[in-house]
């Protein structure tokens, strides 16, 4: 059990990664990523720059060593796959181009970019980027044995997303029970998994299901730190889906009639109250100690999965979670 001195809290100011240099994406990212610069433009590059820098942290120890490269491309542009579809969501609240997007990955109907109220540059670009990101998982040595599992936890990840957006139209729709079965998959530990496991060729099929019980807890742990950063900027953009301000809805420190009075009238003053309510009533410091004890039970496979590095896989949070901390809105 790592020392509790190692585990982060709120007061962590230090950003592990703030002076990590800067990273070119790779021949197989770059293209995508101009794309995406040209034709989408919700988020400048250091999205996917901070994501190539800090994947490895969180790795599965089985992957093949000379496919490094291969599954940080993979994880990159999947990275950006789930981005494009959770801004149209939480962003712009667009259900029509959110429903086309849904449809990407999938074969009972093509998404059409061309339907009445769609934004087809969103779907558009999404269909290229899902093409890439498949053509880049079946370069895997495994991809035949884990494509269907894959294609699973990607459905799990467009579910997470279309909930949020549910969330969004009627706040209180918000439970912590549901948001704790939907909304962690937007992380998308899962199909990272996949990719890694469809590049080993020591992985053990034994161990397959204890080690998405491990992936479970990584993915809360991730979710966590997540909520904590930008909950507070969520709050202020009208978006109401974060574990803190669901928390704070189901114990009273904050209403919905307050919620649906601060999306109509977003002011500064008003996001301002509501945030120093949810501070004050210790919301983040729970979900801290939540972290730990994820951690804890993950920690617990240890000695079960011969496959890979239990401990090494629930460590590469810890950094992650630290500059999540350090860079939370209230900070």
């Amino acid at each position: 059990m790592a020392a509790e001195s190692q585990f982060p809290s709120l007061e962590d100011e230090i950003d592990p990664f703030a002076n990590a240099p800067t990273r070119t994406l790779s021949e197989t990212v770059r293209p995508l990523a101009n794309a995406y610069d040209e034709r989408i433009g919700d988020r400048d590059r250091s999205t996917w720059r901070w994501f190539d820098a800090v994947e490895p942290e969180f790795r599965l120890s089985c992957v093949d060593d000379e496919r490094g490269r291969h599954v940080r491309d993979a994880k990159v542009l999947a990275t950006m796959f789930i981005t494009v579809i959770d801004d149209v969501a939480e962003r712009h609240g667009d259900r029509a181009t959110l429903e086309e997007l849904l449809l990407v990955p999938f074969d009972s109907r093509p998404a059409d970019p061309t339907r009445d109220g769609v934004d087809g540059e969103y779907v558009r670009f999404q269909q290229e980027l899902w093409d890439a990101l498949l053509s880049q998982f079946r370069e895997s040595s495994r991809a035949e044995e884990f494509e269907p599992l894959f294609r699973f936890d990607v459905r799990q990840a467009l579910q997470s997303v279309d909930y949020s957006a549910l969330l969004a139209r009627y706040p209180g729709l918000a439970g912590e029970r549901e948001l704790q079965t939907y909304d962690v998959y937007n992380m998308m530990l899962f199909p990272f998994a996949d990719i890694d496991l469809a590049t080993s060729s020591g992985f053990e099929m034994r161990d397959l299901s204890a080690v998405r019980d491990v992936v479970a807890h990584g993915q809360r742990m991730a979710r966590i730190g997540n909520w904590i950063a930008t909950w507070e900027r969520e709050l202020a953009e009208g978006d109401y889906s974060s574990g803190v301000v669901v928390r704070a809805l189901e114990s009273g420190v904050v209403s919905v009639d307050e919620l649906r009075a601060l999306r109509r009238e977003p002011s500064e003053e008003a996001v301002s109250v509501i945030a120093e309510r949810i501070r004050g009533a210790g919301i983040e410091a729970a979900f801290v100690e939540q972290w730990r004890r994820e951690y804890e039970r993950g920690a617990d496979y240890c000695g079960e999965i011969e496959s890979i590095d239990v401990r090494a896989y629930l460590d590469g949070f810890v950094p992650i979670f630290r500059s999540q901390l350090a860079r939370r809105s209230g900070a």
